[in-house]
């Protein structure tokens, strides 16, 4: 989308081809000698976006550059400082794409006449300079001639007196617009939002302070990124954006007697760029009531059972946008009260047309449905309802309520806890209590610290403290709904993580009354595990070299897609023959700072990432980024099953330590070639580097991903919506309901 997106930079910016630091002053030296070489520099033509030129040397048998740069970065500097930051912009361009400069050089650098040559890409309205010199490439590239600095300026966009005639005729909260432009062979676009919106961006004393141009120019630039990211292609979008002559648009679900403001203004289209050719001209109109609609559902609940049941919702309209919702049910609301509550809780995320259905909802566990709908507690009075909602409620509410068969008393529930595994630096274990529907909290603790009566009481106070805070986003959250978001039931599996070595644990695990929230028996499991001790294995990584992926090409590991553009890292693991096991893991940035960044940090931040290295290949492929700093860690288990120190190994590729492809080619080879099962090298290691810093835990919540886990909404992190109906599209707070 380089091309399309063009015009954001022409308005509100300037494009560089290469950045630079005018101080400066790379190799080679300047070795200029005029009398060798002279050119003749024409610039041709010149449009809104592209210059062409000519160059003819007088020499044509001698290599020379031409480079187009922004007149400013150059202004004011002498003759030998402009190569100099030419120079300094090419070696950094060369850096990025894991070149030296001498490859890069070769790469631009040209021999003999060049006629009409056409550079694109170039910002509106905009100084720049063409620069020609000599340079040779015996001698490392150095200059041979003062540069031919030759300006030219991009044209500017003349601004035509464009006008649109557009009817907005409103009905209820659906809008149509009649469009006219004054000339039906412009290219136009128009959007619309709600004015409060539009208001906050462009108030004068508010955050934004933009321009109504500039609000319409970065409205644009985000639809037109919606665009490729839903996969259209460049004439795709244009297609899908701008129309010519006269239109007619509507939009349908728009938020309920709301004042809306529309911009509309010309383009030119230039191959696949984009130019503002007008003004944005607004209008503004208020939507009415949201229209009835009569929707109706029939709302079925049956076969349940203390925290499940089978719920079928029908719509009699297959086609209409509708919200529902199962949650507690405190037995006097009304089903309008209960529909009003959930709008005024919900309603920014109900705008948007997030929480929104259509069609039949089917969570029976019969065919087509594999699952039942599961529920937060037993013995608990629950509500289905459903209504219709595109920018309001669109229909009456209808309601069915159930109570869910009792559960056991949790005060009677017993847990069997079994160790799974233990580590240098933690164990993991399952648990799994007699009653499914008991809720509990478990943790570990040094067996010398357990103070029962002090922990429960710290373990309901965290309890009521996120039940409040919680309540200030839901004010009808239960207790109930609040334990089963965040607490266990059923056998769950447990891992306790950054403890230290060769150290006896105990577990315990807290029965919870989930109406109450307070813990309605303690369970301890005294001297329950001990850490390992710390390995006496430390491996030493070696780094083999780094190879360009551009080279590489996918000829060595079949992905050039992942290679592109990167850099492939090797490393070896030199490890002592008693190890039993080796695994690896890359984090970005610098971690050799073992103070900074001790053992048990790393073991935390990683101990999802680590990867098994196969003992007889210790060989890890990494595909990383030229001139970027990532941290190799790797340890090794010893007989005894203890973790020993990390080793550690700074990777930052650079073109001038590249090495020869095919001494990769050679090492890959040979590693398959010796292998005698399926682990022979075949791939890079492209996958996630480690970022950030670690959550350190304890424990964690098993998350169980084939159920319908909670009655609440969830409330969804999005950063735009997108809606398309003919050739409008709303983004961010708009709402959903588009003509189908």
């Amino acid at each position: 989308m380089k091309r399309i997106l063009m015009y954001m930079a022409m308005v509100l910016g300037t494009v560089a081809f290469w950045s630079c630091d005018p101080q400066e002053k790379p190799d080679p030296q300047p070795d200029p000698q005029p009398a060798l070489q002279s050119f003749e520099v024409k610039v041709d033509a010149v449009t809104k976006t592209s210059v062409t030129y000519s160059v003819t040397p007088s020499l044509l048998d001698k290599e020379y550059i031409a480079v187009v740069k922004l007149a400013e970065s150059v202004e004011g500097l002498e003759d030998e400082e402009i190569v100099e930051n030419i120079f300094a912009d090419i070696k950094a361009a060369a850096g990025a794409e894991g070149l030296t400069f001498a490859e890069k050089m070769s790469k631009i650098a040209v021999k003999g006449a060049q006629d009409h040559v056409e550079l694109t890409g170039l910002a509106v309205d905009t100084e720049y300079v063409l620069v020609v010199f000599g340079v040779d490439p015996a001698k490392d590239w150095a200059f041979t001639t003062f540069p031919e600095v030759v300006e030219f300026k991009t044209e500017a966009v003349e601004l035509v007196e464009y006008t649109f005639n557009v009817t907005a005729t409103v009905e209820n909260n659906t809008v149509s617009f009649k469009v006219i432009p004054s000339d039906n062979n412009i290219s136009w676009h128009l959007f619309t939002v709600p004015k409060a919106m539009y208001d906050n961006y462009t108030d004068p004393a508010g955050e934004y302070q933009w321009t109504k141009d500039q609000f319409y120019q970065a409205y644009t630039e985000n639809e037109i990124q919606t665009y490729a990211g839903m996969g259209y292609t460049e004439e795709q979008i244009l297609a899908a954006m701008f129309l010519k002559g006269e239109q007619n648009l509507y939009a349908e679900g728009l938020n309920a007697n709301t004042e809306y403001v529309y911009l509309v203004a010309a383009f030119e289209i230039e191959g696949t760029s984009l130019l503002i050719a007008s003004e944005a001209s607004e209008g503004t109109y208020t939507t009415g009531d949201v229209a009835k609609t009569g929707l109706t559902f029939d709302i079925s609940v049956t076969d349940v059972e203390q925290m499940r049941a089978a719920i079928m919702i029908t719509p009699s309209d297959l086609e209409a946008p509708f919200v529902w919702m199962c949650q507690a049910y405190d037995g006097v609301s009304t089903p309008e009260q209960i529909m009003d509550n959930i709008v005024a809780a919900n309603k920014s995320w109900l705008d948007m047309g997030f929480m929104s259905y259509f069609g039949v909802q089917d969570y029976t566990g019969g065919p087509g449905s594999q699952y039942k709908y599961k529920l937060d507690s037993p013995d608990t009075d629950y509500c289905v309802i459903a209504f219709g909602y595109a920018g309001g409620v669109t229909s009456e509410p209808e309601m069915v309520t159930f109570r869910t068969l009792p559960g056991g008393d949790p005060a009677d529930c017993t847990f069997d806890v079994v160790l799974d595994n233990t580590a240098t630096y933690g164990f993991s274990f399952n648990v799994t209590p007699s009653d499914a529907t008991t809720y509990y909290y478990s943790d570990v603790c040094l067996t010398s610290e357990y103070d029962e009566a002090t922990l429960v009481a710290q373990v309901e106070e965290g309890i009521q403290q996120m039940y409040e805070m919680n309540k200030m986003f839901n004010p009808d959250l239960t207790m109930s709904a609040m334990i089963a978001q965040y607490y266990w039931n059923g056998t769950s599996a447990m891992s306790a993580d950054n403890l230290i070595p060769d150290t006896e644990y105990s577990v315990y695990v807290f029965a919870l009354d989930a109406k109450t929230g307070k813990v309605a028996k303690a369970h301890v499991y005294p001297s329950f595990a001990k850490t390992k001790p710390v390995g006496t294995i430390v491996p030493q990584i070696e780094l083999i070299g780094y190879y360009s992926g551009d080279e590489e090409a996918g000829s060595i590991f079949g992905q050039p897609e992942a290679t592109a553009g990167k850099a492939i890292a090797v490393v070896k693991y030199n490890v002592d023959p008693a190890a039993t096991a080796l695994y690896s893991a890359v984090m970005e940035g610098n971690g050799m700072d073992a103070a900074e960044y001790d053992d048990a940090y790393i073991n935390e931040m990683l101990k999802a990432y680590w990867s098994s290295i196969t003992l007889s290949q210790p060989y890890s492929f990494f595909v990383t980024t030229w001139q970027k700093d990532q941290t190799v860690f790797a340890y090794a288990e010893d007989a005894n099953g203890g973790k020993g120190a990390l080793g550690r190994l700074l990777l930052s590729p650079t073109a001038e330590e590249k090495g020869n492809i095919e001494d990769l080619k050679a090492l890959v080879a040979e590693l398959n070639g010796n292998s005698k099962t399926a682990s022979a090298v075949t791939s890079v290691n492209a996958g996630e580097v480690v970022t950030g810093k670690p959550i350190v835990t304890v424990k964690a919540k098993e998350t169980v991903y084939t159920d319908i886990m909670s009655s609440s909404p969830a409330v969804p992190y999005v950063e735009q919506k997108t809606i398309k109906a003919g050739n409008l599209m709303q983004l961010d707070f708009i709402p959903a309901y588009w003509v189908r």
